[in-house]
């Protein structure tokens, strides 16, 4: 019986740990793409994705707080982001694939771009990294 509960265990844990890792399409939708420009309030550089926070003002002077997931730590580092790509109150434009729910303000980021125009491809399954500006 003592043999059959360290298995027993371990198979539980890595359970658990697959269910609270999340599929993409569990919380995004691939069909709602959406772009959103504002300044950023935090980049939170943490497994397992990093998160950019970002205050939206729209036309009517209201602003709204968005929480926009990427990719995991070690594809960014491979495509050269770290944790001081983005500083607060840097403005920046997101494309993002909005969550399921239309009332919250949360997406997956497909390109990031800074006000310098450089523009970050974190596509979920894309090239990734810096895309170089159009001749």
């Amino acid at each position: 019986m003592k043999t059959l509960g360290v298995p027993a265990c371990m198979v539980i844990a890595i359970a658990a740990s697959v269910q609270a890792h999340h599929s993409f399409a569990a919380e995004f939708d691939a069909s709602k793409i959406q772009t959103i420009k504002g300044s950023v309030v935090e980049f939170q550089w943490m497994n397992p994705h990093a998160y950019l926070i970002v205050d939206v003002t729209d036309a009517s002077g209201r602003t709204a707080r968005w929480g926009i997931q990427s990719r995991n730590l070690s594809i960014l580092k491979r495509q050269g982001l770290s944790k001081r790509t983005f500083t607060v109150g840097e403005m920046v434009t997101v494309e993002l694939f909005h969550h399921h729910d239309p009332a919250k303000n949360v997406g997956f980021a497909r390109y990031i771009v800074k006000a310098d125009g450089t523009k970050y491809d974190v596509i979920p399954g894309g090239r990734g990294g810096i895309v170089p500006p159009n001749p």
